[in-house]
């Protein structure tokens, strides 16, 4: 890679990195391009030639967030693990309650995707990140394939669409626990790490009874 290529990269990167670092500390509203550009330690005039509309910086910090996602996926798909131990692994990772930073993260992506349609031709815009959404997609079918093979997980068709399913909404249970637990320490509910175990238990149950 050439000096210049390699310096137009480091600045890509640092406009991002700082994208994220602000975007995480506050609301998309609320965060300047200014105030980007100075964080990177770049000019404005430099940040817009290469985000333009802060709608694709926005984007490009989606991207590299929900990339770390596909990299975990990634990662696990390959570990000499059972199926259903690989499961197990994506239910532990999507558990926020004891890492702020990951929670700040997905509380990132549930307002970036609840809004993406607010995005001008956002399925042109957001493509890299559909496509990465598609790939984790894609290595869940192969998780499930490879746990039926080792008979870890269960047979049968809908299966698949049946753990994905439980993944989503372990995920989203995860990330509301995590989001309320001081309301609920105020209140006599079971606490968010009790109510979270036991719908990981259901789940886990489901999967070896089926």
């Amino acid at each position: 890679m050439s000096k210049q290529l390699k310096n137009k990269e480091r600045r890509y990167n640092a406009i991002v990195d700082a994208g994220e670092k602000l975007l995480l500390e506050r609301y998309a509203d609320s965060v300047q391009m200014q105030d980007i550009a100075k964080e990177a330690g770049l000019g404005v005039a430099t940040l817009f030639r290469y985000f333009p509309k802060k709608q694709t910086l926005i984007i490009a910090v989606a991207d590299k967030i929900l990339s770390t996602e596909l990299d975990f996926y990634r990662a696990i798909s390959q570990k000499q693990l059972t199926g259903i131990e690989k499961i197990e692994a994506v239910f532990q990772r999507a558990n926020r309650l004891e890492h702020p930073e990951l929670l700040k993260r997905s509380k990132f992506i549930d307002i970036f995707e609840s809004n993406i349609d607010d995005f001008e031709e956002f399925q042109t815009a957001a493509a890299d990140y559909f496509a990465i959404r598609n790939e984790i997609s894609n290595i869940v079918s192969d998780i499930v394939e490879k746990g039926q093979a080792d008979q870890t997980l269960p047979s049968g068709e809908g299966v698949t669409d049946e753990i994905m399913t439980m993944i989503n909404n372990y995920n989203m249970f995860a990330r509301k626990l995590a989001l309320i637990k001081n309301i609920m320490a105020l209140e006599k509910n079971p606490s968010p790490a009790t109510q979270l175990k036991i719908m990981h238990d259901m789940y886990m149950s489901r999967l070896k009874n089926i």
